[in-house]
């Protein structure tokens, strides 16, 4: 097991499950912990495989940036004076009822894209995205289960190779699947999903899609 699949298991493993009657605000509470908790453990990642300035709000507040159209907070990020944003790697997820909020969630991602890309046409923008494995599995009626669903929508958001493609497109998402309080059912490379959505390699694909961008940094 990596180093960056022990620490997401042992981030898991450290925080209690809400019950199932709890407040949509304490759900909302967890998960936006997890998500603070997954950003440093990506950004540490990134600086193990090279990208020594990779940081992530200690404050468990996001970094806010200036995009095409607005201010637009990150989760991850590595940026300087003479070029600003360089890469940035939104942490989101739908643990809680996905199939809900699935399409709220991916038409946020588009606009976040596009925003930071507008702005910063060279920056490498990736996304790790996570959802609740059991929910996950949850029928969906044009793409079989809300995984299924989450992949068709990923996959066309994906692969931006060209600061000239689409600015809505990321370079590289990456797809967590877990159950709330079960490390054991953490999943980084889900068998129906496409190995390009893995995120078992998803900090390393990020990194090398930086490297191929900025070659001389």
């Amino acid at each position: 097991m990596s180093t960056f699949t022990e620490e997401l298991a042992t981030l898991i493993r450290g925080r209690e499950r809400p019950p199932d009657d709890a407040s949509g605000g304490d759900k909302k509470n967890y998960t936006e912990a997890l998500s603070h908790g997954i950003s440093r453990i990506l950004a540490a990642e990134l600086r193990t495989l090279g990208l020594a300035d990779a940081l992530a709000p200690e404050s468990g507040r996001d970094r806010s940036f200036m995009g095409g159209y607005g201010p637009k907070g990150v989760d991850v990020y590595l940026s300087d004076e003479k070029h600003g944003l360089l890469l940035t790697s939104g942490v989101k997820g739908l643990v809680f009822d996905p199939r809900k909020n699935l399409k709220n969630r991916y038409r946020d991602m588009v606009m976040e894209a596009l925003e930071l890309h507008r702005r910063f046409p060279y920056a490498v923008c990736g996304h790790l995205f996570f959802l609740g494995k059991t929910e996950s599995a949850l029928p969906s009626k044009k793409f079989g289960t809300v995984l299924g669903e989450a992949g068709i929508l990923m996959s066309g958001i994906a692969q931006r190779r060209l600061p000239t493609d689409a600015p809505e497109l990321y370079e590289e998402i990456g797809v967590v699947l877990f159950d709330p309080g079960g490390a054991d059912s953490l999943d980084l490379a889900p068998a129906s999903l496409p190995a390009e959505l893995h995120a078992i390699n998803y900090p390393q694909r990020l990194f090398d899609a930086f490297n191929r961008r900025n070659p001389f940094y």
